[in-house]
């Protein structure tokens, strides 16, 4: 990993956004990276990432690890693989993840999972896939792998239940069904992923309501890149750009994720309705389509042992509707302490955190 200066060319091509934010352009020269690793109390697993970060041939790349309000924090741990840390007190990955692009110093801001470990040539296919200045993200691949029983320790062996491959393609306003693809995970997840910093940083971040840490816990990484398509902006998924990342090995820790994915995807799908209206037709045809395509192929995928109870499937279902109502409430009842939270200066932030960049 290089230290690099930080760079103040613009992207013309990227719109006047970009330019506003100051982000560097693909030139002849290399763009600089800052993988971002948000992390809460898992600190095997961050180890783990990091030396595989530390194994990534891309020459000009940093790594910055944001502490979301861990119980134990990693200082140490970072300080003694020479990577940057900034300490976020506010549980959520959203929170994590938008305080890491606004701290990063590279051109482009990548995203890994602390759980996950990134193949040799991650960082690479996310630059290359850069190449084309209208592109303002990149989503990679996510190679789910089987875990030694009840830990999240990955073993070697791939998991077949996890999400199959997507293929290469670019995704934009003139894409078919370019929303649904976008909010329902069409184009890629946060586990791998890229972005123009400027962008994520200074313009279309993360919606704090979402994510890990929230009552509403995913679909964080697809609003957003439904809000840079929304904006005009280009997304590519790039399958050369992988991650192996855990996948539960025992049937009862797939039935508990599974019912967890149930709730949280209903909880998501009533955000969307009531959150982007002019696009209900969209997330309508969606549903009708995942109704009768992929809930039986789903299901005889799964082993019998695995296989959701028809009561517990129900009361998931039934469950949604009321995460979403609490997230409401929520939401109303904190939004003045996130912004408050949020308008504090960076240098503030860095300082209280005894970062070593």
């Amino acid at each position: 990993m290089l230290q690099y200066p930080e760079r103040s060319t613009s992207t013309p091509a990227v719109s006047e956004t970009c330019q506003r934010g100051g982000t560097g352009a693909l030139s002849d020269v290399q763009p600089g990276i800052t993988v971002v690793v948000c992390t809460r109390d898992r600190p095997l697993q961050l180890a783990n990432c990091l030396d595989g970060l530390a194994r990534q041939t891309y020459p000009r790349f940093d790594v910055l690890v944001v502490d979301n309000a861990s119980a134990r924090p990693v200082r140490e741990v970072c300080r003694r693989r020479g990577v940057g840390y900034v300490h976020e007190p506010v549980p959520g990955l959203t929170r994590a993840r938008n305080l890491g692009a606004r701290a990063a110093r590279g051109e482009l801001v990548a995203y890994i999972d602390d759980d996950a470990i990134p193949e040799p040539g991650w960082l690479d296919a996310l630059a290359q896939a850069f190449a084309d200045p209208a592109v303002a993200a990149v989503s990679g691949r996510i190679r789910y792998m089987k875990t030694r029983g009840d830990t999240r320790m990955m073993s070697d062996e791939d998991a077949p239940e996890g999400i199959a491959l997507r293929p290469r393609g670019s995704f934009d306003q003139g894409t078919r069904d370019w929303f649904a693809l976008a909010c329902f995970g069409g184009i890629g997840d946060g586990g791998s992923m890229a972005f123009r910093r400027a962008l994520i940083a200074h313009s279309i971040g993360f919606d704090e309501r979402l994510g890990r840490g929230r009552l509403l816990e995913g679909g964080d990484e697809h609003v957003a890149f439904m809000s840079l398509i929304a904006h005009g902006y280009r997304i590519t998924h790039a399958p050369d750009a992988a991650v192996r990342h855990p996948f539960p090995a025992t049937p009862a820790w797939q039935r508990a994720m599974r019912l967890r994915d149930l709730r949280t995807s209903i909880a998501y799908l009533m955000f969307l309705w009531f959150e982007f209206p002019e696009h209900r037709t969209d997330i309508a045809r969606f549903l009708y389509r995942a109704v009768r395509r992929r809930a039986t192929r789903m299901a005889a995928r799964q082993a019998a042992s695995a296989r959701l109870p028809r009561l517990q499937a129900l009361g998931a279902m039934l469950g949604g509707p009321l995460i979403y109502w609490k997230a409401r409430r929520e939401w109303a009842a904190t939004s003045g302490h996130f912004q408050e939270q949020a308008n504090q200066p960076l240098s503030r932030l860095l300082q209280s955190a005894g970062t070593p960049r």
